[in-house]
Order: structure tokens, then sequence, then C-alpha cells
């Protein structure tokens, strides 16, 4: 699950001598509010539509803009450092790079969520449990169990966290559709289920409705 596996070579790049109004044009034209600089295949950094707006910079070319922000991965990190580096600069958009900083391709959202879709099994059939409790409470060998002894398998898991707060959702996938006693399995060991979702499309629609949660705290 490294970057260089979601790699989206068809994103389009800009170079220092184009004129801001020349990338404006770009971006309107593919839907883009970010693309890559690159100057001799090597990656400068990223320029986005609302910076060029801001300095009101139109028939400058980008090499006069300044520093630019330079957000990235090497080919070889782990999808979840995208993730990381999407979220932290607030980008849509991810440049990949080798060693020596040549430019290898961008990861976009959409090969974001398709690769965290692979990581948490999200199309695998089954049913996606989300349990609330304290962090000191969380034990994934018990849940995992529990979970077990009504002839269910987890297939994958993960921690959200809250800043200033002990408390955590865990979101389970489990692999039987039908998940009623597995529901009741957990309540019964003082488990508190917030929500349960079983069948493809309400799967599906979880997904979407965290994706777009995740794209709004962006703001992107």
């Amino acid at each position: 699950m490294t970057a260089e596996n979601y790699i989206d070579t068809t994103v389009p790049y800009v170079t220092p001598d184009y004129t801001c109004s020349r990338v404006l044009s770009l971006m309107d034209t593919f839907k883009m509010s970010h693309l890559p600089v690159i100057e001799n295949d090597i990656y400068i950094g990223v320029i986005s539509e609302d910076e060029l707006f801001d300095k009101e910079m139109f028939e400058e070319v980008l090499s006069d803009f300044g520093v630019m922000r330079s957000p990235y991965v090497l080919s070889t990190q782990h999808v979840l450092d995208v993730l990381a580096i999407a979220t932290h600069f607030s980008v849509p958009i991810v440049p990949v790079v080798n060693v020596e900083r040549k430019y290898l391709g961008a990861i976009t959202s959409q090969n974001l969520i398709d690769a965290l879709a692979k990581i948490t099994n999200v199309q695998s059939k089954g049913a996606v449990l989300v349990l609330e409790m304290g962090v000191h409470d969380y034990s994934l060998s018990e849940i995992a169990r529990i979970v077990e002894s009504e002839n269910a398998k987890l297939i994958s898991s993960y921690v959200t966290e809250y800043e200033d707060s002990t408390r955590i959702d865990v979101t389970l996938v489990v692999n039987m559709a039908e998940i009623s006693p597995v529901v009741k399995a957990l309540e019964r060991y003082g488990y508190k289920v917030n929500t349960f979702f079983s069948g493809s499309n309400k799967i599906d629609d979880f997904y979407r409705e965290r994706y777009e949660l995740l794209m709004d705290y962006m703001k992107i």
C-alpha cells in the first residue's frame, strides 16, 4: 500500500514560466483547484487558485510568485502518509517524488479514498459497526473474541480519537451481513454500539459520509 501504487499520471502540471492566467485557465479546464509546479522534471511545489487570486497575479509568471508550499510524499511511503500530508496541508492532490525529488505524478482525493477503501475492506460483504468507549477500555483482542463468539470474523478495524477527550470511536468491519447477534453480544459485555450498517449500499453511504467529512475538514 505504498504511494507509487496510487499515482495518477493524468494530473496536469505547470512550469515556472507559465503565466498565472494560463495556470488559472488550466485549472478551470480540468476542474482542479491546485496544480503541481515542475521544473526540468524536478518538483517545486503546489500552486492554488485561491493563492493566485489573493495576490491578484494574472499576467505575471509563476517564477514571480515567491515561495510555494511544497507538500509531497516519496513513492515508497505508505498511503496513510499521503492522508497525513493531504490533511496537514489541506490539499486535494499530493505530489509523489523519488529520492532525487523527480516528479512521478500525483495522488488525488479520489485515489486516496480508493486506497482507504482497500485498507478498511469497505468492499467486502458484511457489516460495519461503530463502538464508543473510553480509551482505557479499548481492547481489540477482547472485541475480536466477542465477534468470533457469534461465528463472525473481524476483517478490519480503526480507531478515531477526539481532541481534548478520552473518548474514542472504534469502527469494525465484520464479514457477517446479519449483524444483530454480534451487536447483542457486544452490548451484553457492556460495549456501547453507536451505530451499525449492513448491506453494500448502506456501507457505501457510511464511508461516503465520512469521506465528505474529511474533505470538509481539509476545506478543499
